[in-house]
C-alpha cells in the first residue's frame, strides 16, 4: 500500500494531510483545475539531508529551476519527519507542484547511522500527477537497492551518474512516456466512465478490440458480448442475454473505462441531429476522412461513398431535418452510403450531435378512462411486453397489471423519448401520440 500525504491545505485524516495557503486552494477549487490535462514534467530535483548543513538540494534538471530560496522555505516538507518517511508527498507552493517521495536508510557505515534523501518531480501548478505516483514510487525504491549494492547515493564519485539518470528519466518520460533505462512507463488514467442508462446503446470500437481475448473476461461479459452490436439498448440486452440490468450497466461501464465500448442514442428514422464543428475535421484530417469512407460505406454496394456526399448528408442535418426526411431528399443508398452508419460514425467521432424530445405537462393532465402507458411495475412482464408487444395490446395488459406511475408525472422535461419508451416499453410513435393527444403538453427539444 502507498500511503499518500499531500501537503495543500486544511484538512488532515489517517492518509492525507493538506497545508497551503486557503486563498490558493479556494481559487483551485472554484476553477476545477484539477481536473486539466498534465503536461509532463518540468524538472526533476534529488535533495538529501547533509549531517552539518541540513537539507541540500544535490541536484536538478534543468539547472537553477527551483531556487535557493525556494528550496529553503520548501526543504522542511522536502526532507520531513520521520512521520513521512516512506510515503507519497505533493507539495504545492511557488506556482509549483512538487511530487516525492522521502526515504530514510538505516545503517552504522552514515553519520548519525541514516540516510536521508528524496527524489522529487516538479510540475506547473495545476498539473494532475496521479499517473507519476507509481512511477516516484518505483525510482525510490529502485535508488534504495542501488545504495545497497554499490552506494550509489552515499559515495561522492557517483554524483555525476546520478545526474545524468535524472536528465534521462526527465527527458524520456516527457517525450514518449516511456524510460528504457530503468524500465518506466508512464500508464494514462482514465476519467470516470458516464452513467450507463437503460435507453443507452452500447456500440464496439473496432480500433481497440481485440476478440482473442474474449475468454478470458469475466463470465458476464462475456455474455452480453454477444448482444453489443449498436443496435441493441441495455434494457433489451439484458432481457436478450438474461442478465439483471444492474450487472449489464456494470459491465458496459468497465468496457467503457478501457475504450473498448462507446454510448450512442438509439437509432430511429424519426431522429433530429445536428452538425458540431468537428465537422471540418473531415476535411482537414486525412486519417479521419479515410476512416469515414470506409466505416460508413454500404454493404454489397458497388458503389463508392464520396467524401462531397457525406459532407452534404452532415451538413443538412439541422433541427427540424429527421433521418427519414434526409434519406427522401439525398437517397444515401444510391451513393453507396449507409445512413445507420453514417450517424453511428458522426456520434462516435463527435461529427453531430442528437437532438432530444422531452415533453413537458404544463398543467394537470386531462382525465381519461384508461391509461395504457402505465408503467408496468412488474420486470417479467416489462421484458415480455418489450419482446411481445405486437400480441399484446395495451387495453389487455391495464387489466392484469397494477400501475404504479402515471407517463405523465414523467413530462417534467427532464426525461427524453428514449427514456420513456425503455421505461413504460412503448415505441417512440406511441409515445408520441400520447403526447399530440393532451393539449397539456409541449415538447423542448435540446
Amino acid at each position: 500500500m502507498i500511503h499518500r500525504f499531500h501537503i495543500l491545505s486544511i484538512d488532515f485524516t489517517a492518509d492525507s494531510c493538506f497545508l497551503v495557503p486557503c486563498h490558493v486552494l479556494l481559487r483551485m477549487r472554484s476553477n476545477h483545475l484539477f481536473d486539466k490535462i498534465p503536461k509532463g514534467i518540468d524538472a526533476i530535483i534529488f535533495c538529501e539531508f547533509d549531517v552539518h548543513l541540513g537539507p541540500v538540494l544535490k541536484h536538478q534538471y534543468p539547472e537553477n529551476y527551483v531556487t535557493k530560496e525556494t528550496f529553503e522555505s520548501l526543504s522542511v516538507y522536502l526532507i520531513p519527519k520521520p512521520e513521512l518517511y516512506g510515503k507519497l508527498i505533493t507539495i504545492t507552493a511557488y506556482g509549483m507542484k512538487i511530487l516525492g517521495y522521502p526515504v530514510s536508510i538505516t545503517d552504522a557505515k552514515y553519520q548519525r547511522n541514516q540516510l536521508i534523501f528524496n527524489l522529487c518531480f516538479v510540475f506547473s501548478h495545476f498539473t494532475s500527477t496521479t499517473q507519476y505516483e507509481p512511477i516516484i514510487h518505483k525510482l525510490a525504491h529502485y535508488l534504495i537497492d542501488l545504495e545497497a549494492e554499490m552506494g550509489f547515493i552515499s559515495k561522492k564519485d557517483i554524483g555525476p551518474k546520478l545526474s545524468n539518470y535524472l536528465v534521462t528519466i526527465r527527458d524520456d518520460l516527457n517525450a514518449s512516456a516511456l524510460s528504457t533505462t530503468i524500465h518506466l512507463k508512464l500508464t494514462k488514467v482514465q476519467t470516470n466512465p458516464r452513467q450507463v442508462e437503460d435507453y443507452h446503446v452500447p456500440i464496439l470500437n473496432s480500433n481497440h478490440f481485440n476478440t482473442k481475448n474474449i475468454c478470458q473476461w469475466d463470465l458476464t461479459t462475456q455474455q452480453i458480448y454477444y448482444y453489443i452490436d449498436g443496435v441493441n439498448h441495455v434494457s433489451k440486452i439484458a432481457f436478450m442475454a438474461d442478465v439483471d440490468i444492474n450487472l449489464v450497466k456494470a459491465c458496459i461501464q468497465n468496457l467503457i473505462y478501457y475504450g473498448l465500448v462507446s454510448l450512442v442514442p438509439i437509432f430511429l428514422y424519426s431522429n433530429v441531429y445536428v452538425t458540431t464543428p468537428k465537422i471540418r475535421l473531415l476535411l482537414e484530417n486525412p486519417m479521419l476522412r479515410d476512416e469515414c469512407l470506409r466505416e460508413i460505406r454500404k454493404d454489397g454496394s458497388i458503389v463508392e461513398p464520396s467524401l462531397k456526399k457525406i459532407l452534404q448528408l452532415y451538413s443538412n442535418m439541422c433541427p427540424g431535418m429527421t433521418v427519414k426526411d434526409l434519406c427522401q431528399r439525398f437517397v444515401p443508398h444510391s451513393n453507396g452510403i449507409d445512413e445507420q452508419k453514417l450517424v453511428k460514425f458522426g456520434i462516435m467521432k463527435g461529427i453531430i450531435r442528437r437532438i432530444q424530445k422531452y415533453p413537458i405537462q404544463l398543467n394537470e393532465p386531462i382525465e381519461e378512462e384508461s391509461d395504457p402507458y402505465a408503467r408496468v411495475n412488474s420486470p417479467t412482464l416489462t421484458q415480455s411486453l418489450m419482446m411481445n408487444r405486437s400480441t399484446s395490446s395495451p387495453q389487455s395488459n391495464t387489466s392484469t397489471v397494477h400501475y404504479s406511475k402515471d407517463i405523465y408525472t414523467y413530462f417534467d422535461g427532464k426525461h427524453s423519448y428514449d427514456q420513456l419508451c425503455c421505461e413504460f416499453n412503448r415505441t417512440y410513435q406511441e409515445i408520441e401520440n400520447k403526447v399530440e393527444k393532451n393539449p397539456a403538453v409541449v415538447v423542448c427539444w435540446k
